[in-house]
């Protein structure tokens, strides 16, 4: 007896182009599965299609109209009119309540794929937003529709809130944190009645009233996993150009780090495991076969610069024309390795910089980096011809008006194609959020429903989304908020784009698109949910992408 299930993405409304690129986690679960004998159905709505489906065309027509409107209050007053924002509030009402309504839509697709599959469990990806508030209402209509189906989630949110989760919810059997290739075959084993819950890893479950979570483990061997599945017939979004054909590759896990602010050490350890280079890029020309495509995107959260190194060389020995993006680190690489990179097809890599200030990197970040070293770092890598993105925390923890300053001269100094802002997120599990008194972090008391559930509204600028369940050093939302805004457009009118992340620069070389030019249009494009434009795009950039050369076989193999 083997099981059958269902895998399903659903990650609310997507933000940019890159949030079209196939979920490489499902694609592994898909692998893993089929290799132990079970069969499965990825059902991935991140697509171009949910772009339709979320913002119908008369309100996409309506929505252009009001962008132009923001524009024109930011170009002549610097802020939004009180006419511009009632109207951005009353179309997020519009799109909410149509969603809702969708949602049972899809609910409806799902049932019908599990039923005509025969299904055993399914098994839902919660991330943050409505990919968690809306899988929990699409599991709620589905577990009234088939009641004896177990449905089992996992995925960031539950790495995030873990047993909390059920204090929200009981409509999931299981939640999983951690990594789920092998838990998952353990799953279907025990839906197949082969073994107990308690035997399971990296999992949580109710029992007589109480949650229990199992151990954890991570997987020791990355060379050992089954191939991640992107067939059309185990994952059908990948028909049609509904999917930007741009794939990760779990090159290694872990990381030596332990940032404040991070929890991927609590998530995949802190050793790296690494997967042997030439399989790395065994895996690489093997999925491009498969997919027809050359860009890929090195998985790892901090590869280490001696397996970059290597994947590097073998990809230039084999002469596979593929291009690609991933992490840098300004500590772990050799400047002479940029040149290395970018022969080798590395088109972009983003540096986790965080700060200019070396107070902050010390006291809020732990980054075990010095100024100096992410200036060399920032300046080498552009100088290579490799497009290079800073992402940075703004405001930190004890920003002031002078280590904003330093933030901001640092940046403008070393110029990078893009910076990527983030607002400071307080995870559950990290230093910042076990230690918040320490980081001036003022957490309110329903900190963890009120995170569950939080939604950032695309149609909104950031000061207009709901107040964080957490004040920094007694900012208010609006006043943290403004200080990123203030930074971004400083760094704007030193000629610095903002906004687009290492994926998007892959997929604006590969269109012919500067990033500057990418950046407005993809904020418009998605802003007012243009789907012919989007589809144009995704079509465009599958067709630019198709392998040139044709290949005996994979080599190794």
């Amino acid at each position: 007896m083997s099981t059958k299930s269902v895998l399903v993405n659903f990650n609310g409304y997507p933000s940019t182009i890159d949030s079209l690129i196939p979920d490489n986690g499902l694609a592994n679960l898909a692998g893993s599965l089929l290799h132990n004998g079970h069969e499965t159905l990825v059902l991935d709505f991140c697509s171009v299609d949910i772009i339709r489906r979320l913002i119908p065309r008369i309100i996409s027509k309506e929505l252009n109209n009001v962008y132009d409107k923001v524009l024109m209050d930011i170009q002549s007053s610097g802020q939004l009119k009180s006419e511009t924002i009632n109207q951005l509030r009353a179309f997020d009402k519009i799109l909410e309540d149509h969603k809702q309504s969708e949602l049972r839509v899809i609910s409806n697709e799902i049932i019908a794929n599990a039923r005509s599959i025969e299904a055993d469990f399914i098994g839902f990806k919660l991330w943050t937003g409505d990919g968690f508030a809306g899988s929990v209402r699409i599991a709620e209509h589905i577990k009234k529709a088939m009641p004896k189906i177990r449905l089992f989630a996992g995925g960031p949110h539950v790495d995030w809130f873990m047993q909390s989760i059920f204090d929200y919810t009981s409509v999931f059997d299981t939640l999983c944190y951690g990594e789920g290739e092998e838990t998952i075959v353990l799953l279907a084993e025990y839906v197949e009645g082969k073994r107990e819950l308690a035997d399971i890893p990296n999992i949580l479950y109710r029992q007589s009233g109480s949650v229990k979570v199992n151990r954890q483990k991570l997987i020791s061997d990355l060379d050992s996993l089954p191939d991640p599945v992107y067939d059309k017939s185990i994952y059908p979004a990948m028909e049609d150009e509904k999917k930007i054909k741009l794939l990760m590759v779990d090159e290694s896990r872990g990381c030596p780090n332990s940032c404040y602010f991070c929890i991927h050490p609590r998530k995949s350890g802190h050793r790296w495991r690494k997967r042997d280079p030439i399989m790395t890029v065994n895996l690489i020309e093997k999925l491009g076969q498969q997919v027809d495509t050359n860009a890929f995107r090195l998985a790892g959260s901090n590869t280490p610069s001696d397996l970059r190194r290597k994947i590097a060389q073998e990809l230039i020995d084999r002469r596979l024309g593929i291009n690609y993006a991933a992490f840098g680190h300004v500590c772990e690489i050799n400047h002479d390795d940029y040149k290395l990179l970018h022969d080798s097809g590395c088109v972009s890599l983003s540096f986790g910089v965080e700060s200019g200030s070396q107070k902050i990197l010390d006291q809020d970040i732990n980054k075990k980096a010095k100024v100096s070293q992410i200036v060399s770092a920032l300046k080498e890598c552009k100088r290579s011809g490799i497009y290079t993105v800073a992402s940075i925390i703004v405001p930190c923890p004890h920003d002031t008006p002078e280590t904003i300053r330093e933030t901001t001269n640092m940046l403008i100094e070393t110029h990078p194609d893009s910076v990527t802002m983030q607002l400071p997120g307080v995870i559950p599990g990290t230093c910042w959020y076990e230690n918040a008194d320490r980081f001036g972090f003022n957490i309110d008391g329903d900190y963890m429903l009120k995170s569950m559930l939080y939604r950032i509204k695309l149609l909104m600028p950031p000061v207009l989304w709901d107040s964080f369940p957490y004040k920094i050093n007694g900012m208010t939302h609006f006043e943290s908020v403004s200080i990123a805004q203030n930074m971004a457009i400083e760094l704007e009118k030193n000629g610095i784009i903002t906004g687009i992340g290492d994926f998007l620069m892959l997929i604006g070389k590969t269109l012919g698109i500067s990033p500057k030019d990418l950046s407005h249009s993809n904020r418009r494009l998605f802003f007012a949910g243009e789907y012919d434009k989007i589809q144009y795009m995704v079509r465009s950039f599958n067709d630019q992408v198709k392998l040139i050369n044709t290949y005996d076989g994979v080599a190794g193999e």
